[in-house]
């Protein structure tokens, strides 16, 4: 999370927070990921500048155990149940987010390709009646069409946005 090397020592622990704290603090950087990022980077920090827990994070480390232990709560107001509890609803939002953000740009492209169907038959009819009239074959439907679907579709996709809003 800082960036330093396993042997880094404390005065370079402490300006490679002062340097990370600078870009990642929600007062800088007004993302909505700046929050939680900050606080990860905090709390690596308090890890790393007591020598018991970073010892005790070193032996994480080694050995590769996996199970997730949380090494600073602020004021100790939290249980790991909480924690526990909190992560999964976080997980759960983010999910949800790239889901609907999956859908909105899978919409676009939707109408996008649509509308351009649209487009392609009202411009196919009008070059069918304009320089290949032939005997048989009525260009007007093309042109009929593709004003009729191209009407239609904007009409639904205008609804559509309406009800999102």
């Amino acid at each position: 999370m800082l960036g330093i090397d396993d042997k880094a020592g404390d005065a370079s622990i402490k300006r490679a927070f002062r340097c990370r704290a600078k870009m990642i603090h929600p007062d800088i950087n007004p993302g909505h990921h700046a929050i939680g990022e900050f606080q990860k980077l905090n709390e690596a920090y308090q890890v790393l500048k007591n020598p018991d827990k970073r010892r005790l994070y070193d032996l994480r480390l080694r050995h590769g155990t996996l199970s997730r232990r949380v090494y600073y709560r602020p004021a100790g107001r939290y249980s790991a149940a909480d924690v526990e509890k909190e992560t999964q609803n976080w997980q759960k939002k983010k999910r949800q987010n790239m889901a609907a953000r999956f859908e909105k740009i899978f919409d676009q492209f939707l109408f996008f390709f649509m509308l351009m169907a649209g487009f392609s038959a009202l411009f196919y009819g009008i070059y069918r009646a304009i320089d290949y009239p032939s005997e048989g074959i009525n260009p007007y439907l093309g042109i009929i069409f593709g004003v009729c679907f191209t009407g239609l579709f904007l009409y639904a996709w205008d609804k559509k946005q309406r009800l999102e809003n």
